[in-house]
């Protein structure tokens, strides 16, 4: 029978009888096939991890931007400069209103107890001071005028001025807003009579300045 088997193929390196020994997991102990097991669970573990890593941090970076412009916008603005608040009718001016010498601004002063309102004035004097008075005349029912012009001073009330003064129409009486003219025994007030048959200077008005705002709080 021998004579009618196939003779084996010569292959470089076998010798006749020798059977190639078989590979692959076969040919592993169980210690061997351990240590692969855990080299490729590592290498999944650690590609698992790479690829969590690179697809977490944009998002981490997406909210922390929505946070930033909330921040940003929901940052409250800087506290505005104090005001202090003044009731309508004790408000002569401002400090901007009255920002130059000789300024002038005209207002209504609320009399504390009876209510009645007054026509008045309040200026900047030259030295910075400031002169309010009522534009209603000291005796008679006229009111008064502020009047800057020179000219209209000389022609119209025949006086001479090298600054505005305050005048009445009705009687051609001019006060000087500079001088301070006599009420009666030890008592004065601003704006005394340099021309004219009234009997004393205009009515003043108490006037203090709170925070840029001018506040009229009493008359004499």
């Amino acid at each position: 029978m021998d004579r009618f088997r196939p003779e084996m193929p010569q292959i470089p390196g076998v010798t006749s009888g020798t059977r190639p020994s078989q590979g692959g997991l076969a040919s592993l102990n169980t210690e061997q096939i351990v240590q692969i097991a855990a080299v490729v669970a590592a290498v999944i573990l650690l590609v698992a991890l790479i690829v969590w890593r690179s697809r977490s941090k944009p998002r981490a970076a997406a909210p922390a931007a929505a946070d930033a412009d909330t921040t940003e916008q929901s940052a409250p603005p800087p506290a505005p400069e104090p005001v202090i608040e003044t009731p309508e009718a004790n408000l002569a001016a401002t400090e901007d209103q009255l920002s130059k010498p000789w300024a002038a601004h005209k207002f209504i002063f609320v009399k504390p107890i009876t209510q009645d309102k007054i026509d008045a004035m309040v200026m900047r004097l030259p030295n910075g001071g400031l002169w309010a008075f009522s534009l209603q005349a000291p005796f008679g029912r006229c009111e008064l005028e502020f009047v800057t012009d020179a000219a209209v001073l000389a022609s119209k009330y025949g006086f001479n001025a090298s600054h505005p003064m305050v005048v009445n129409p009705c009687d051609g009486t001019v006060y000087d807003p500079l001088k301070i003219g006599p009420l009666g025994t030890n008592t004065w007030a601003r704006g005394e009579i340099v021309k004219g048959s009234s009997l004393r200077p205009p009515i003043s008005i108490d006037v203090k300045v709170r925070g840029r705002s001018i506040v009229a709080d009493g008359i004499e």
